[in-house]
């Protein structure tokens, strides 16, 4: 009987329409992950196959989750369907047995997920045979790939799923409760996402995460290229166990479903029984006074009142809603609490109210998306549900006092969650001691703008349900509406006139609050609100009523329906609607350019069609620069004339001048002495002048020239965040003119280099070429000029520039901006002046800023910060003390009188080392907390770096060829941890270290090109600052620091500000070796030359008391060493280097960690293959292991120390 009854349920299963629809769906999901050309795909990159075996896996574990609602659908009617037909009874009657009957149902349901889920497979290999998918995307078939993600990643937790929400039903008896459990399901999965995420966690969360995907992400994290295209983890360790676990307990939940459900007992005897007690109970004749009804503004506004507050007590009382309410309370707490611990590296931050919202934002709008779906649906389909539509059709209540209600109830639902959230927010930061509350900031930035968008969900969810024959099919429209708005960006579809509730972004920040960016968000609001108003009409004039549900005689009725004050009120919502929309588009693509992220690939890729060709034409280069620039915070504007002073170095007579203006800059004048215009590229901002006699070698002219920079109301998108009202950030090629062709910023990317036609690669110039050498790594059209700068902002404002502060005055303009106004004048104006030859790499600033100086051995310390984040500045002056200090002593002098650090809004996470000037986001560093010691300090550490830089750029600058890169941030991230290990000492720069290998072992598998050895590194900054640490700091190890600073020092006195032929990595190399001794040339040689990686493993550690007191210790060491191709193949290489080999009472690493805790640390002669290392010492160890330090680039530095065993 099992058998029949589960064929039975299948045969059911696999004719009703959910199956065929999930099929269809996810057989179209699945094949455009691979087929499609602009979709994301699940993990392939330019060298990662579109069908990949890793990418095969991850769609696998994507789609599983999705699928969660399709399970729901198979397995959560097996129960219900009986309860709602009646034909439970006739079952109860019958001999089939509660095994049989439930087993049975749920063994067919499962097999018809499984079998439909077969689609996503399918998909996927079809994808990747068609015809225009790119061959060189793609890679063979495998069958064992498709299979391994099925079988192992994908069936485990379809089992899973289907096991919760058969119990869940088997115990509630509702569809609604199952549904809620799939979305809590989500929720509490995101949360021990959350927990598991914390540094230390990755293995707890590789056992605990129950759909794999931690576990398959533990296995493959340091993958590259080469193994995600063609390997597989093994089903082994973490991963097996994993599947092991979570199959084990979906198989106790179906158990337990079977003790839940009792076949014999049913609610109908209960319901007979209620029904006839009631009828038995007496009923006195009662006269009633016959009513005379009313129909007018007032009895409308009542009804409206009563159907408003009966629809929101539904949702508000419902358990379902309370449920999810929690549900998203505890994802939220959690992301509250951990923002202000996942800062940089491990660090913390203070939770100031723009990250609480930040945190918040990740969370409520899905929660808010999924309640306006649902209750939409419950809302709009509960009396026909009830069966009681006809009777409430039939009152004298008007259509839209049905849809109005509804609406208000689910807005103000949705509304009611965001205080909540708020109200969250605000608890936490009190937990954690933060008391500056921004109750107005939580209204303007989070509250209104999310109840706005919150009615305007509600519109669309009501009017889908209206529109819809049932509410299964009204969900089904809102996911197909959230499909349409994440995949439409790929196609080009980024307007947000036609994305229903899309607006312009509003980047937040402390230093600037929400600008002027709020405007163009609230102007699609309300042309969004406009069109919201013609569905709402529209919702009241289809309402269904009566015993007419089919849509089509609805919309014929639709004329006649709307002409009376129906068509009136949605005529006038269409023309704001149309009005609001004609404002929108002269604002984003008439005043501003609309641009879409594949139309900037467009220009990009005909801008090197055209202009890359001209790349090696020889041009003068700028040996001074003046400028005044006019910044205008409120407007925004800045207005720049400018002069500078060319020469001709080629050594050849120039015959043409080719000038490049930023693509945003409006070009006002243009002049270059003894030069006339020859061709102008209007679309991509370059102009070609020819002079009208040679410019002879030597000879020096002049250029002038006049730009704005301005935005006239608000963008679609990529609002231009370097001019704002308080903390304007820009740089002087957003100001300027460039001289030649410059091919940094063009696609990179070989896929998109194939899609428009371009050659396959784009690479720098290979190391050693000689005429790169001309030029260095930041500009091509200048090597050192002489800089002065006037800049003019606003009177309250302090405006800063490279050079030294000559001259500043405050004075009334006549005709005022609307700026504010001080007694001493509105405008302000500095000039800057250097006093010797810097870099052409300027930034200009303008904010209001509150300042910390002090003078330290001739040098003036400055610090520029939002007065609220002063929480810091004690600490970044301290830091610059201490790297000026060791960057002098070790290195050379400073050669400037001052040295300033100033803050920038938050919109970007970074720091930028100007001449003397490095500005720095709020995000980074001032609003980091420290009440840890055990935390990284970071403001130390990037303000090393930053400093760092005035060596390794403001002195030293590389040739722009390979290497370049590492000749400033490479030993910019070696000066930092330097810094840090005089701080701090070497444990703390250990925790650092595994952070960079962490980030560098895991970025190897995104290159996009080839991974290169850190002499030749491209634009690769998981090579030249993460690897680059590593490398430096071991090299340090092994040859001695002061080696390593000797070299350095050579460089320096060789090529500290001097002009072409500009160093290269390979003068840098031959330096390093000659400090260093002969038996450590091969190891620079595998620092510097290859890419070289190890595989250390301490497989065990034994210690046994000997009759003296003392222990023998012996340890079992295995070792590789494999030297690594650009795409990630690996070959092993015989191995003998000396290496750490320690003896520990408390593993390293560990909270209380110290020198105090280390028994033996010695240097051990380790080589390929097993070996047995032996130790005797007077304290019985904890722990032991090889490179327990982790200097070394280790594949799997975990293994490197375990604990030691008594014997």
């Amino acid at each position: 009987m099992f058998g029949k009854v589960a064929a039975f349920e299948f045969r059911y299963q696999a004719r009703q329409p959910v199956f065929w629809v999930g099929v269809i769906i996810f057989f179209l999901l699945a094949f455009a992950t691979v087929a499609a050309p602009n979709i994301v795909q699940l993990g392939s990159t330019a060298n990662v196959h579109k069908n990949a075996a890793s990418v095969i896996a991850n769609a696998h574990l994507f789609f599983a989750i999705v699928y969660m609602f399709v399970t729901a659908a198979f397995v959560a009617n097996i129960i219900v369907r009986d309860e709602d037909t009646g034909f439970h009874g006739i079952l109860r009657s019958t001999r089939l047995s509660k095994f049989d009957y439930l087993y049975g149902r749920f063994t067919g349901a499962f097999a018809a997920a499984a079998l439909s889920f077969l689609a996503v497979p399918v998909g996927m290999a079809l994808g990747a045979a068609m015809w225009w998918v790119d061959p060189d995307s793609v890679g063979p078939f495998v069958l064992s790939h498709y299979l391994f993600g099925y079988f192992v990643l994908a069936l485990p937790s379809l089992l899973l799923t289907s096991a919760v929400f058969f119990s869940l039903t088997t115990l509630t008896r509702s569809m609604m409760w199952t549904y809620v459990g799939v979305i809590a399901f989500m929720v509490l999965s995101s949360v021990g996402a959350t927990l598991l995420r914390q540094p230390g966690l990755e293995k707890v969360a590789a056992l605990w995460e129950p759909f794999g995907g931690g576990a398959f992400g533990l296995a493959t994290r340091y993958w590259t290229a080469a193994e995600r295209n063609a390997q597989l983890p093994p089903l082994a360790g973490f991963l097996l166990a994993n599947r092991l676990l979570w199959t084990g307990v979906a198989l106790v939940i179906i158990a337990a479903a079977y003790w839940l459900f009792d076949l014999r007992k049913g609610d109908g005897a209960a319901r007979v029984k209620r029904d006839k007690s009631d009828a038995d109970i007496p009923r006195a004749a009662t006269e009633v006074a016959r009513a005379t009804p009313t129909f007018g503004t007032a009895t409308h506004l009542a009804q409206l009142w009563a159907r408003a507050r009966l629809d929101a007590r539904q949702v508000f009382l419902s358990p379902a809603y309370l449920v999810l309410l929690g549900l998203a309370g505890v994802l939220s707490v959690l992301n509250l609490w951990h923002v202000a611990d996942d800062g940089l590296y491990g660090g913390a931050i203070y939770p100031v109210t723009r990250a609480m919202i930040g945190s918040l934002e990740g969370v409520f709008p899905f929660i808010s998306l999924i309640i306006a779906s649902f209750y939409a649906g419950e809302l709009v389909w509960r009396e026909q549900e009830r069966r009681t539509h006809e009777l409430i059709d039939a009152t004298p209540i008007p259509d839209w006092a049905f849809v109005v209600p509804k609406t208000l109830a689910i807005g103000l639902v949705l509304v009611s969650t965001f205080v909540i959230a708020a109200l969250m927010a605000i608890t936490i930061q009190l937990i954690k001691g933060y008391t500056h509350l921004e109750l107005v900031n939580y209204l303007f930035w989070w509250v209104l703008p999310q109840a706005a968008d919150c009615f305007l969900l509600a519109v669309l969810a009501v009017f889908l349900q209206v529109l819809s024959p049932h509410k299964f099919v009204g969900w089904g429209l809102m996911v197909l509406y959230i499909i349409a708005t994440i995949v439409a960006s790929s196609y080009g579809l980024e307007h947000n006139l036609y994305i229903y509730d899309g607006t312009s972004p509003v980047p937040r920040s402390d230093l600037n609050g929400l600008g002027r960016f709020w405007i163009g968000a609230w102007w699609f609001r309300l042309y969004w609100a406009a069109f919201a108003t013609v569905l709402l009409v529209l919702c009241h004039v289809l309402w269904r009523r009566g015993t007419e549900t089919r849509l089509r005689p609805r919309l014929l009725a639709l004329p006649r329906r709307l002409s009376g004050r129906s068509g009136l009120v949605a005529g006038a919502a269409l023309m704001v609607f149309l009005g609001v929309g004609v404002f929108i588009y002269m604002n984003t693509n008439v005043w501003n350019q609309y641009r879409t992220t594949l139309s900037n690939e467009r220009w990009t890729a005909d801008y090197e069609k055209a202009l890359l060709p001209f790349e090696t034409t020889p041009q003068p280069k700028i040996v001074a620069v003046k400028l005044d620039v006019d910044i205008r915070p409120h407007m925004p504007r800045i207005d720049t004339k400018g002069v500078y002073e060319i020469e001709n170095r080629t050594g050849k007579p120039l015959r043409e001048i080719h000038v490049r203006f930023d693509r945003d800059l409006k070009v006002l004048a243009l002049s270059i002495q003894g030069a006339r215009p020859k061709r102008t590229f209007e679309r991509f901002n370059y102009r070609i002048f020819a002079f009208d006699t040679p410019m002879q070698p030597g000879e020096r002219r002049s250029m002038s020239f006049s730009t704005a920079r301005v935005e006239f109301g608000f963008r679609n998108s990529g609002p231009d965040i370097s001019m704002v009202d308080n903390g304007t950030f820009i740089n002087d090629q957003q100001l300027a003119p460039s001289l030649g062709m410059d091919r940094r910023g063009l696609l990179n990317d070989r896929t998109k280099r194939r899609k428009y036609g371009l050659p396959p690669q784009l690479r720098m110039a290979k190391l050693g070429d000689a005429a790169s050498r001309e030029f260095n790594g930041l500009r091509r059209d200048s090597d050192w000029v002489t800089a002065d700068i006037t800049v003019t902002t606003d009177a309250d404002q302090t405006p800063i520039a490279p050079g030294y502060k000559v001259s500043e005055k405050v004075w009334f303009e006549p005709a005022k901006s609307g700026g504010p106004v001080t007694k001493a004048g509105d405008r302000r104006t500095a000039r800057f002046v250097t006093e010797a030859p810097i870099l052409h790499f300027f930034s200009i600033q303008s904010a209001r800023y509150a300042v910390r100086t002090e003078p330290y051995k001739g040098v003036q310390l400055s610090v520029y910060y939002d007065p609220p984040h002063g929480w810091n500045v004690d600490r970044m002056l301290a830091s610059m003390k201490r790297s000026l200090d060791y960057d002098q002593a070790n290195f050379s002098p400073y050669q400037f009188r001052q040295l300033r650090y100033l803050e920038f809004p938050g919109y970007g996470d970074f720091a930028q080392s100007f001449a003397n000037t490095i500005p720095w986001s709020e995000n980074l560093g001032f609003i980091s907390k420290y009440d840890d010691p055990s935390k990284i300090d970071m403001v130390t550490y990037v303000g090393a770096h930053e400093i760092a830089h005035q060596w390794w750029a403001h002195q030293l600058i590389g040739a722009d060829q390979q290497g370049g890169a590492a000749l400033s941030e490479t030993l910019a991230q070696y000066s930092a941890l330097m810094v840090m290990k005089k701080t701090y000492g070497e444990p703390m720069i250990r925790k650092f270290l595994k952070y960079e290998l962490d980030r560098y072992l895991r970025a190897r598998g995104g290159e996009v090109i080839e991974e290169l050895p850190l002499r030749q590194v491209e634009d690769q900054p998981y090579i030249y600052y993460n690897k680059g640490s590593l490398v430096m700091y071991r090299l340090a190890e092994e040859i001695g620091e002061d080696n390593v600073n000797a070299a350095l020092r050579e460089m320096l006195a060789a090529y500290a500000f001097k002009g072409p032929p500009y160093p290269t990595t390979l003068e840098l190399v031959a330096a390093l070796r000659r400090h260093a001794p002969a038996d450590k040339q091969a190891l620079i040689t595998d620092l510097f030359e290859k890419i070289t990686l190890y595989d250390l493993k301490t497989q065990s550690a034994r210690a046994s008391m000997r009759p003296d007191g003392r222990y023998d210790v012996t340890l079992v060491v295995e070792a590789r060493k494999l030297y690594a191709q650009g795409r990630g193949q690996e070959k092993e290489a015989p191995m003998s280097e000396p290496m750490d080999v320690g003896l520990f009472s408390l593993e390293p690493g560990k909270k209380g960690f110290g020198a105090d805790k280390v028994i033996a640390l010695e240097r051990r002669t380790i080589r390929s293959g097993t070996q047995t290392l032996t130790f005797v010492t007077k304290v019985a160890p904890k722990a032991a292991g090889v490179d327990p330090y982790n200097i070394v680039i280790d594949r799997n530095g975990d293994d490197n120390v375990i604990k030691v065993e008594a014997q």
